[in-house]
């Protein structure tokens, strides 16, 4: 259940209680003004999944643009005696929707501030090799509203509303890198297992972003708990672009690009799975002309795709070497297990080299010549009294 505000000039009174007439019976009306004018406030109770349509049949009537006002409030429960108790459905409607996407699809200055806090703290705990600091740092950052707010711009086809959001998306993504680069400027940086995880890359990171971008469109579309979204997004872009940063710091151009190319497959993986999931859930342009927008920023879905499948072509190439060559691997280990049974210590391997530890003395031509010829073998020996 919802609770609708409404106003409206006195004159459109009964046109208006003719519209809610329709859809609930728990209605009540006042008088008021408002700059200066005589207005009707209507507050009526009105169930989640007809909010959409009486928004639209209000919008209908002779009311001129402007003076129409509807705010549309949460309630928990209808509690009416000799009835059934009414609680809130869980998704909003498409109009809550649409007004919190534009309302988070820029940055106030306060989260303009936890953007750039939050790239100098996830920094300073990369340069120091500590995940918690950078835990922390993920769990500052604003960065979910922009990226959401564009995959709905492209459902309802909202230009203006898509513009914002990638501009607020990129400044921040830019400001993110920056305030990285500058926080860490004072002091030596080495490269340590920290920055080294943020660029270790395959496709279950790739999978992991497509489902955080579909987390955070429910989340967003239920109105619940969108700091655990803005997290999960943070987990995903924060680390990368404050690694961006220190790339640049260091000068490794390498792999600030690096980074800065995991940054972008996430933000496109994200804008394309929030896509899928709101039109999942029924969301769809509200006019003609908005149909016509919709059909133009929809196009914008396979050109991120394409470009997010060049980003992933080199991390499915070496995703497939290190699958055969793991593959390799684990064939050795069983063919040195099968040879040398219960004398078999240890096997390591480096680059094409093979370490064998063994006790006792063994025939090592042959166990050799069972191996790939490129394969480089180490056998060491223990020697028992």
């Amino acid at each position: 259940m919802r609770q609708v505000q409404i106003t409206v000039p006195e004159e459109f009174d009964g046109e208006v209680d003719e519209v809610l007439d329709q859809y609930t019976n728990d209605i009540t009306s006042n008088e008021a003004e408002k700059q200066g004018t005589e207005v009707i406030e209507f507050t009526a109770t009105v169930d989640d999944d007809e909010i959409d349509e009486l928004t639209e049949d209000l919008k209908e009537t002779d009311i001129e643009s402007g003076d129409l006002y509807i705010r549309v409030l949460e309630q928990e429960s209808l509690i009416e005696k000799g009835q059934k108790t009414k609680g809130s459905a869980s998704l909003l409607s498409q109009e809550e929707i649409y007004s919190k996407a534009q309302e988070f699809s820029g940055f106030s200055k306060a989260q303009w501030a936890l953007v750039g806090l939050s790239s100098a703290i996830a920094a300073y705990g990369l340069i120091l090799n500590n995940l918690i600091v950078v835990i922390g740092a993920m769990m500052l950052a604003p960065m979910l509203s922009p990226l959401v707010s564009g995959a709905i711009s492209m459902v309802i086809g909202d230009s203006k509303l898509m513009k914002k959001s990638l501009v607020s998306g990129l400044m921040s993504f830019l400001l993110a890198i920056a305030i990285s680069y500058i926080a860490v400027l004072p002091f030596p940086v080495t490269m340590n297992s920290a920055l080294q995880t943020i660029v270790s890359f395959g496709f279950p990171v790739i999978i992991l972003s497509f489902l955080v971008g579909a987390a955070a469109a429910f989340t967003f579309a239920t109105g619940f708990r969108d700091q655990i979204a803005g997290v999960a997004v943070a987990v995903a872009l924060v680390p990368p672009l404050a690694a961006s940063g220190i790339g640049l710091r260091i000068q490794n151009p390498v792999y600030a690009l690096h980074a800065s190319s995991i940054a972008a497959i996430n933000i496109l993986a994200v804008l394309i799975s929030g896509y899928v999931s709101f039109k999942a859930i029924g969301l769809s342009p509200t006019s003609y002309y908005k149909q016509k927008e919709a059909d133009k920023l929809r196009k914008i879905v396979p050109v991120a795709l394409i470009i997010l499948l060049v980003f992933i072509a080199p991390i499915g190439y070496t995703t497939f070497q290190d699958y055969q060559g793991y593959g390799s691997e684990q064939e050795i280990r069983q063919d040195a297990q099968a040879f040398f049974s219960d004398d078999l210590v240890s096997v390591e391997f480096s680059d094409s080299q093979v370490r064998v530890m063994v006790v006792g003395d063994h025939n090592e031509t042959e166990f050799r010549n069972s191996l790939p010829e490129d394969m480089k073998v180490r056998i060491i020996e223990i020697q028992t009294e």
